[in-house]
């Protein structure tokens, strides 16, 4: 079953191994299944579950050093959050952009979302 949190820590995003972005309030799952309730007639019948890819979502501002539009075609990056003071590290490799065209707010932040095919959890 997925695991989703928001969390406070950081999110580094690497593009062609290069770290791009720093970001904060961070939500993100680590499986790569989703359950959902399956339902007949005479009622509950157990699940189905159906594969979903990993993701992490983060807000970045947009300072002069890195500019947010500039992942609007991001399709290989790697996404690191760094939790509980560098305690646990999960990383999401070969990662890509999903979502809308990124839109800034009055405050040049923007959400950003990835996906990729696998999260890994390391500890610190």
């Amino acid at each position: 079953m997925p695991q989703a949190a928001l969390v406070a820590g950081r999110a580094a995003i690497y593009v062609d191994g290069a770290k791009k972005f720093v970001g904060d309030s961070i939500s993100y799952t680590t499986d790569d299944t989703k359950r959902e309730d399956s339902v007949g007639k005479s009622g509950v019948a157990g699940f189905t579950e159906e594969p979903v890819a990993p993701k992490v979502s983060v807000e970045l501002i947009d300072l002069s050093d890195q500019q947010i539009d500039e992942l609007n075609s991001v399709r290989n990056a790697t996404i690191v959050l760094e939790l509980l003071n560098g305690a646990v590290h999960y990383t999401y490799p070969n990662a890509w952009r999903n979502g809308d065209p990124i839109e800034k707010n009055e405050n040049a932040r923007a959400t950003v979302e990835f996906h990729s095919k696998t999260c890994k959890k390391t500890k610190g």
